[in-house]
């Protein structure tokens, strides 16, 4: 958290006459260029996973104004973006491809035979 820092700025919304006077909007940057926290494999895969989140200054911006109290939104945007880095470090499981199982290709046949015979029925004339 010492690689972040906070910009404040008016916030939108509900407050009254409170929302034009205080700054209760908050922005967490991160800059993921200068860092040193993180080793460049980590950063090559925050930059693959969020793309589009990322600026073109190489900035993370996580905006926070869902409170009136400034201290509450900065708790909201830290929360955030803890909540983004640890998914898009996290390792995605690969999927195993299954086959058909043979239950499920007899239950399919079972149906087409099932089909075929209310379609056989309907006929008027068998030959």
């Amino acid at each position: 958290m010492d690689e972040v820092t906070y910009l404040t700025s008016r916030s939108k919304g509900k407050g009254g006459q409170h929302v034009n006077k205080v700054e209760s909007k908050v922005i967490l940057v991160f800059d993921l260029n200068t860092t040193s926290v993180l080793q460049s494999e980590q950063i090559d895969r925050i930059h693959r996973e969020l793309g589009n989140k990322i600026n073109r200054g190489g900035k993370i911006q996580i905006v926070a104004q869902k409170y009136r109290s400034q201290h509450r939104n900065r708790s909201l945007a830290n929360q955030k973006f803890v909540a983004l880095i640890t998914e898009s470090l996290r390792q995605k499981k690969k999927r195993k491809k299954t086959g058909v199982s043979l239950k499920q290709k007899e239950k399919r046949l079972e149906k087409k035979k099932k089909r075929s015979q209310i379609k056989e029925n309907r006929r008027k004339f068998k030959a």
